[in-house]
């Protein structure tokens, strides 16, 4: 996806920018101002508006609560006469009624009821009021005189009284209806025009105005809800006419849960009004002083942009190659840049010169580099091919380079890069010698008539390094191998003449470094067939195409089956059974062989938790894995992921990991250690200086190579060298296992030489997991 970036403001001419960058400036800062003092005005009018509010809220519970008391006066009156208690001890209902009448009019109230004990209730009133007040004595908290209740015909507020003689034998109750005309005599209170609503639940449990006059909405639930939960505070509610200011009282029923809540609200955009002609005054103001600020800044921009035209011009004029020298009026900026572009000009010509060499030299060796390399190629190419001649391209790079540069450091290894292209350009002085990157050189030698000129180049070559070269006092022993490919037979194109030319120096280095082969045909194919094998093993990776079989380890001293060799298995859909030979290499090339060996551990480990406690699983390292620097995570994750214990996984390595340094690998096995795991150094015997490593590090095993095995029962020597390792590892405390045991002559020598266990065909060839308990247990059957 092409991502287009924001358009930019275009102007010709300076003057106008620097006008329009400081209006946006001062526009920009305006607004700033416009928004702090408009967030001013804002909070003001919030801060006056919920004062209101809570002001507002408090009046109405004063006027409520003296309301009250001058009705439980007015009611308590009726309570204590003796004619009143009389009639109702008697259930004379026309005299009660006549007394309920009578106080309605005394008190101003709309309606009043009687409610004897059983739930009866007497007077005149609305029957939603009647049945409603019937239970409400009764469920009153102990001390409650009032409460709210809300009908189908709306919200009314009740006062009770209770008449006693001497004990309570009825209750005398008031409702007034909180209606429209109640909502407005406390608007009225107010000193800003609030809205007083009475909101009630509906049968859903949502709340909304009793007079339709605000809807119902999540909003207002929520607003509600915040109220009734204790947090009852001015606050921001969408209505019907827009944003409001909003204060929810709730009204407590007569179980002392909210039956009704009293809203009270101002419009948002009312309180704002007061302060529209200061905000009017404001944007005038702001455009006022924008447009002085535009007119003072393009009079300082022609004075600015003036002399930068004539700068302009002569850039112009620089652009198309005539050279242009500017008259410096003064000592300013402005002078001062005129004499830079004087300058400038005078050494543009030498800097392209230089550009141009850098762009196709290598900043090191000062040898045309790999882009110019390229375009010589492909025109030497074209032209033997124009002529029918041959054009000969030579690979070559340094043997241990990297070495050399981990133990040096890399100034000397690029001094020894700098001498090398000396070399080179010396000895080819007839060729195009060109520095491709890092350690590798190409050399194109165009037709000659002596058809083994590039042998006899590619050997003199040879024969110079030979010799330790002398770098900045260090007397350094190298080589270089090289690959030669031979225009058109082997490429009519760069890509191919340099393809195979890396496939010949490929080749090279596998036959020992230090020599030099021409392309061949088979070479092509050898790298088809191998890359194939690659993208090969990587689906097999991420498909699961491996599985393990295990190899028993033979136990002599106990008799019994003492552990497991993990051996890698690769089925192939089409290929069938791939030899580990054939895959490993090229695994450990391609680095893949980390991923697969962190998987042979998991795998290993994993079916090793189903064995006994005393069967070890061993697993073989490759150095490539070992050296990884995540290796010891590998093998912790492993045996946690498993529950393996660490002293029944045993590592297998080589002596091949001791040739980066012997400190590193030391440290790193001691790390293993520490963690309980095993180490067992394999194929002892086969390297250089395994003493040495049996000085530096206590192995727990050697397993002795099966090139000894194989002669031990018939030659002396062979069975004079296995004794002498048995007889080093028992003084080194370690256990012994003798590889590649394939008949029982073999095995009576070891056993009676005191080697610890056997591997080998006599015992058992490599099995599936499946079969391992069965072998296990079928060995221990035989064994008891």
């Amino acid at each position: 996806m092409t991502v287009r970036a924001l358009p930019r403001w275009r102007f010709r001419h300076l003057r106008t920018r620097l006008a329009v960058q400081y209006g946006v400036l001062f526009a920009a800062s305006l607004l700033v101002v416009a928004i702090v003092g408009q967030l001013v005005i804002w909070g003001q009018a919030r801060d006056a508006v919920r004062a209101e509010l809570r002001t507002s809220g408090s009046v109405y519970d004063r006027i409520w609560a003296m309301r009250a008391h001058a009705l439980m006066d007015s009611a308590s009156v009726l309570t204590r006469d003796f004619g009143f208690r009389s009639a109702v001890a008697s259930g004379d209902r026309p005299t009660i009624e006549s007394a309920l009448a009578s106080l309605r009019t005394r008190a101003d109230v709309p309606q009043a009821f009687f409610v004897d004990l059983q739930g009866q209730v007497f007077g005149t009133g609305s029957g939603d009021v009647r049945r409603a007040i019937a239970s409400v004595p009764t469920t009153l908290a102990r001390g409650r005189t009032e409460a709210v209740i809300a009908t189908r015909t709306g919200a009314f507020r009740l006062i009770v009284a209770p008449v006693l003689a001497p004990n309570e034998i009825g209750w005398v109750t008031f409702a007034l209806p909180l209606d429209r005309a109640e909502m407005a005599a406390l608007q009225h209170l107010s000193a800003i025009p609030l809205a007083a609503t009475i909101l009630t639940r509906d049968a859903k449990g949502s709340w909304h105005g009793v007079s339709s006059d605000v809807a119902g909405s999540r909003a207002l639930d929520a607003f509600v809800a915040t109220a009734i939960g204790g947090r009852s505070e001015p606050a921001f509610l969408a209505l019907r006419d827009g944003d409001a200011l909003a204060l929810a009282k709730p009204l407590l029923g007569p179980a002392g849960k909210p039956s009704a809540v009293l809203l009270l609200s101002y419009p948002w955009a009312a309180a704002m009004a007061a302060y529209r002609t200061m905000e009017v005054g404001i944007a005038l103001a702001g455009v006022m002083g924008l447009l002085l600020v535009l007119l003072g800044s393009r009079r300082l921009a022609n004075g600015i942009a003036r002399p930068i035209a004539a700068l302009d011009a002569a850039a112009r004029a620089l652009e198309e190659g005539t050279r242009t020298e500017l008259l410096v009026e003064s000592d300013d900026e402005v002078g001062r840049l005129a004499q830079s572009f004087n300058r400038m000009s005078a050494g543009i010509v030498e800097r392209e010169h230089r550009i141009t060499h850098l762009a196709f030299h290598d900043t090191l060796t000062s040898l045309p580099n790999r882009t110019y390399f390229c375009q010589q190629l492909e025109s030497e190419l074209q032209r033997s091919l124009k002529r029918g001649q041959r054009t000969t391209l030579l690979c070559l790079d340094l043997d241990g380079f990297k070495g050399i540069n981990d133990s040096l450091g890399h100034p000397i290894g690029d001094a020894l890069l700098r001498q090398m292209g000396d070399i080179l350009s010396r000895i080819a002085s007839d060729a195009v010698v060109a520095r491709l990157g890092g350690d590798e050189f190409a050399i194109i030698l165009a037709d000659h008539d002596d058809v083994d000129r590039p042998r006899a180049l590619a050997q003199a070559i040879l024969d110079e390094m030979r010799s330790p070269l002398l770098v900045d006092g260090h007397q350094i022993a190298t080589g270089a191998s090289i690959g030669i490919a031979i225009s058109p037979n082997d490429g009519a194109d760069s890509d191919a003449l340099l393809k195979n030319a890396d496939l010949a120096l490929y080749r090279a280095k596998q036959d020992g470094r230090g020599v030099f082969r021409f392309f061949e045909p088979a070479l092509d194919a050898a790298a088809r067939k191998r890359r194939a094998l690659e993208l090969d093993l990587r689906e097999a990776i991420q498909s699961g195409q491996f599985r393990l079989n295990f190899q028993p380890i033979f136990d002599l001293k106990r008799d019994r089956i003492g552990g497991f060799e993990a051996l890698l298995r690769w089925e192939h859909p089409t290929r069938g059974n791939v030899p580990p030979i054939e895959f490993i290499s090229v695994a450990e090339e391609t680095g893949l062989i980390i991923a697969i060996g962190d998987w042979v551990m998991q795998e290993a480990c994993r079916q090793a938790t189903a064995w006994p406690a005393h069967v070890r699983v061993a697993v073989n390292v490759s150095p490539l894995q070992f050296r990884n620097s995540g290796f010891p995570s590998v093998i912790f994750q492993a045996l946690s992921h498993s529950g393996l214990s660490p002293d029944r996984l045993e590592i297998e390595i080589t002596e091949s990991v001791f040739l980066d340094g012997e400190t590193t690998v030391v440290t790193l096995l001691h790390k293993l250690r520490a963690m309980g795991v095993r180490i067992a150094l394999d194929d002892f015997g086969t390297g250089y200086s395994s003493l040495s490593y049996l000085r530096s590090f206590p192995f727990d095993k050697i397993k002795i190579d099966k090139s000894f095995v194989d002669a031990v029962a018939e030659d002396r020597s062979a069975a004079a060298i296995v004794r002498a390792i048995v007889d080093l590892a028992t003084a080194l405390h370690m256990e012994t296992t003798a590889e590649g045991v394939e008949d029982r002559d073999q095995l009576s020598e070891l056993r009676g030489q005191g080697c610890s266990s056997i591997q080998g065909y006599l015992f058992s060839r490599p099995i599936e997991g499946n079969m391992v308990a069965a072998m296990i247990g079928s060995a221990m059957s035989a064994a008891a």
